[in-house]
């Protein structure tokens, strides 16, 4: 079977004439360093939408920062390196879902008309894997705009020929002759065919990688199918073992083989691609994106060594963003992943290339200060040109604890206005100093400072985000991570 679309990505104001964002140019940014998400994003699953953004849904989590447990975070970025948490997928588990159940592992598609898909775990002692739309990935991060299916696609314990299936951890291609779902956690890897809408199994179950291995994501290039597992445990602390395994098939079925030879239903088979290091515990459970310069990017989640784990207990699983090359293998044909060194990177030697009309970046920290009128916050930001000359409006929100998304005015001239015009020209930069204005002083807690551009009425053409802290005595701790725990600094680019 040969995987088709839909699937994962395989995929001081002047006047001046607003340049189309047809005339955009491809924006190659200098490299920013690891993690892209502070907050904690295990399993994470992308896909690009409609406006232009790449999205990423990840498993359920409590962050430790005094919001309870997120139901499937989602979070949007226009270049792969800066991303907001938009909210939560689901406002509530399915009411068909075990007791004790979790929303784990998510595996979101966007379908031909628009409308997203999404496959996850409930995990558990007895495991579901079920299934969610919406009506399209873009807006989907209100919580209530998801509709759990009305019963579950497997659970634990399944009638023949199903009965020895793992129902965790679910990755669904989409083939010419209908999808086809991956499952798996440690029990070993199956892949059953499914009917034509993706709501229910209707195969035979065919292993394709063995036990010890969890968390399968299938990329195909050159003709073939690689199938990527991720081995040891993902939340042991710093003991943690977990790593990338690879391998690949001339079929979507398999048989799947690594640079050995050795199958990887076979125990201990699979190429290493990424593992832990002397700054990065536990890296894995990985998806795919592709740039606009046709490069792939593997994104997947590792915790800080010496950091590993949140006041909480829950591992620290940031999400990372790495380069994803295909090189040539003596002795064997076409070409295998690589990832680097085969660790994860602190800073990346360089950041993915997206076509943006406007390139926006946090140009230094956030500062909390007194103002005339109550307390105001400053965002440094710094707009760079693409190509063309640009102009349009700069918006500010932000994020706290309670999951509430508030916009703020900005300030200048003593009034207080929802944007403000920005402009630059043509291969040029400007930098400004937003002064904003939150309409109540900010409670003690960590908060995500978003900073957006777009032209003006428009909608969002890029942002620049920014991690908060503010202490008890209601000073500002710089860059405590976008609702997570994070390295001091701004985020992102």
């Amino acid at each position: 079977m040969t995987p088709v679309t839909p699937a994962r990505v395989l995929g001081a104001a002047a006047l001046v004439v607003v340049v189309p964002l047809a005339s955009a140019t491809t924006a190659a940014v200098p490299a920013a360093a690891n993690p892209v998400i502070s907050s904690v994003a295990p399993d994470p699953s992308v896909q690009r939408g409609a406006d232009g953004a790449f999205h990423v849904y990840a498993s359920s989590d409590d962050w430790s920062d005094g919001a309870g447990y997120r139901l499937v975070p989602h979070f949007r970025s226009y270049d792969l390196v800066d991303w907001e948490y938009v909210g939560d997928a689901f406002p509530s588990r399915p009411a068909w879902a075990p007791a004790g159940s979790f929303l784990w592992a998510p595996d979101v598609h966007v379908m031909p008309d628009g409308d997203a898909v999404m496959y996850y775990t409930t995990g558990g002692a007895r495991p579901c894997i079920g299934r969610a739309t919406a009506p399209g990935i873009e807006g989907a991060g209100s919580a209530g705009l998801w509709q759990h299916d009305a019963a579950p696609i497997v659970c634990f314990g399944a009638d023949e020929p199903y009965q020895d299936l793992d129902p965790m951890d679910p990755e669904v291609v989409f083939t010419e002759d209908g999808p086809v779902m991956f499952m798996g956690n440690f029990e070993g890897i199956h892949a059953v065919a499914m009917n034509a809408d993706g709501t229910a199994l209707e195969g035979e179950p065919v292993l394709v990688a063995g036990t010890g291995v969890e968390a399968p994501a299938v990329v195909t290039r050159e003709g073939r199918t690689h199938l990527f597992t991720s081995a040891g445990l993902c939340c042991s602390g710093e003991a943690s073992q977990y790593r990338v395994l690879g391998g690949r098939a001339e079929d979507l079925m398999g048989p799947y083989e690594d640079r050995t030879g050795r199958a990887l239903v076979e125990p201990g088979a699979g190429d290493v691609i990424l593992r832990g290091d002397a700054d990065w515990v536990g890296p894995g459970h990985v998806d795919v994106a592709t740039d606009d310069a046709g490069r792939d990017w593997m994104l997947y989640h590792a915790a800080p060594r010496g950091a590993a784990v949140l006041p909480n207990g829950v591992q620290r699983r940031y999400m990372m963003l790495d380069r994803l090359d295909w090189v040539t293998v003596p002795g064997t044909e076409g070409t295998w992943p690589v990832v680097g060194d085969g660790t994860p990177s602190s800073a990346r030697p360089a950041d993915p290339t997206v076509v943006l009309p406007v390139r926006l970046t946090a140009a230094g920290e956030a500062a909390l200060r007194p103002g005339d009128d109550g307390e105001v916050l400053d965002a440094p930001v710094r707009l760079a040109s693409t190509g063309g000359a640009f102009a349009g409006e700069l918006r500010a929100a932000v994020t706290g604890a309670d999951k509430r998304r508030v916009d703020l005015p900005i300030i200048t001239d003593d009034t207080r206005v929802p944007s403000v015009p920005v402009a630059v020209a043509a291969g040029g930069t400007a930098t400004r100093t937003l002064t904003l204005g939150p309409a109540a002083p900010l409670a003690p807690g960590r908060y995500e400072l978003v900073v957006s551009v777009g032209e003006a009425g428009g909608p969002v053409r890029e942002l620049a985000v920014f991690g908060l802290e503010v202490a008890a005595d209601g000073s500002l701790t710089l860059g405590s991570g976008a609702l997570g725990s994070a390295p001091l600094g701004s985020l992102g680019g």
